[in-house]
């Protein structure tokens, strides 16, 4: 019997549609505004949206971030607390953003050299803190004294991106991600994150 055209489209609505996981995730600035806790402000945003990578930014397929958790790790290994991949490459070592907290034994460079080099810019901080940037991540050591400990610990967060994202908003995102695992270390001496507008790098020399 000859299907009748009205027939044929109800088989075709009745087909299930093939798609994926990954499908259903946010791309582009959409995948970037939540992720890591929402540490990305408007400013970093906007510059992200004109990167020629957005369009590939997926959110991770498991969003959710604990800092309590990554305080447990802390003590042993380097833990990551955001990773945002690139669509074709959802496991690569190079996402489009993450950031990582570790525990450092020494400083970000001599803290008798006052200067940058051409690898880097340093910033020196107050109250036993260091910067450095590379253009392509930005890093901030910070003393803690975690509750209940006898003797502090110097944290590093470091944040990597392959957004094109300025210093200032890199500094920006990892100050606001530092907070956070200040918080969760419970930190009991006083941390002042600097402002990021009035930092400004040692000379090169």
């Amino acid at each position: 019997m000859k299907r009748s055209p009205a027939g044929a489209l109800a088989v075709l609505l009745l087909l299930p549609v093939a798609c994926t996981a990954d499908d259903d995730l946010p791309h582009g600035v959409s995948a970037l505004k939540p992720a890591c806790e929402g540490i990305l402000d408007s400013v970093s945003l906007a510059e992200a949206a004109k990167s020629t990578e957005i369009d590939r930014v997926r959110s991770p397929s498991d969003p959710k971030i604990s800092y309590a958790s990554a305080v447990k790790e802390l003590k042993w290994n380097m833990v990551e607390v955001c990773n945002v991949p690139f669509e074709d490459n959802p496991t690569s070592e190079s996402p489009a953003l993450s950031i990582q907290f570790d525990v450092s034994d020494g400083s970000l460079y001599p803290r008798e050299e006052r200067r940058s080099t051409s690898g880097y810019d340093a910033y020196g901080l107050k109250n036993g803190m260091q910067a450095v940037s590379d253009g392509y991540s930005s890093t901030i050591l910070f003393p803690c004294t975690p509750k209940g400990a006898s003797s502090s610990i110097n944290v590093t967060g470091t944040i990597e991106n392959d957004l094109n994202l300025t210093v200032r908003s890199l500094f920006r995102a990892v100050f606001r991600a530092s907070e956070k695992m200040i918080a969760a270390l419970k930190c009991e001496n006083k941390i002042f994150l600097p402002n990021v507008a009035t930092m400004k790098p040692f000379p090169e020399g």
